[in-house]
């Protein structure tokens, strides 16, 4: 996907920060950077919240670097499409540390989730309910949230995700164009 066909859409106060933005080259490169963890809707007191699924030992390494402490995230969704496929690169950068975690997810099987994060304007990171781990890291009831500072910011990549996204495209290898 050629530089053109990228849009960046910030979702805080800041400029993009060009340091932590991922470049792919191939449809291939995207498949296989998917974020492996998976995302979904999750309930959290009566209401839906897109929710980012991580390794429930990251999560844990996250939540001991910003307990106690006020924390700032600068949330930027890099997205990247070629009018069949959207992929979704959000890079979360925990301010005031050396925190910065990248998920790219493909937009065209999530709509619903976009649409709940530009209505809530929220997006949380939880543990892997698929865990196995019996400590209180994997317990499903720790969900870290994070508010996005402008909402507007993910109208408008909800309404790019909208635009570019083919419900007939899959990821099948006989369903794309290896010439992305």
């Amino acid at each position: 996907m050629a530089d053109t066909d990228k849009d960046n859409i910030v979702a805080g106060n800041r400029p993009p920060l060009a340091t932590g933005s991922r470049t792919f080259g191939s449809l291939e490169d995207f498949i296989s950077n998917l974020h492996k963890r998976g995302a979904a809707l999750t309930d959290f007191r009566g209401a839906k919240v897109p929710t980012i699924y991580v390794d429930p030992r990251r999560y844990d390494e996250i939540m001991k670097k910003i307990y106690i402490k006020k924390v700032a995230v600068d949330t930027l969704l890099n997205i990247f499409h070629d009018g069949r496929h959207v992929f979704v690169d959000i890079q979360m950068k925990f301010l005031n540390t050396d925190m910065q975690e990248n998920f790219l997810l493909y937009a065209n099987d999530m709509i619903e989730f976009f649409e709940l994060l530009s209505e809530t304007g929220l997006i949380s990171l939880a543990p892997d309910p698929s865990s196995v781990s019996t400590s209180s890291v994997s317990n499903s009831s720790n969900v870290f949230m994070i508010q996005l500072p402008r909402k507007e910011q993910a109208e408008k990549a909800l309404q790019i995700i909208r635009k570019n996204a083919n419900k007939q495209a899959g990821l099948h290898e006989d369903s794309w164009d290896k010439r992305l």
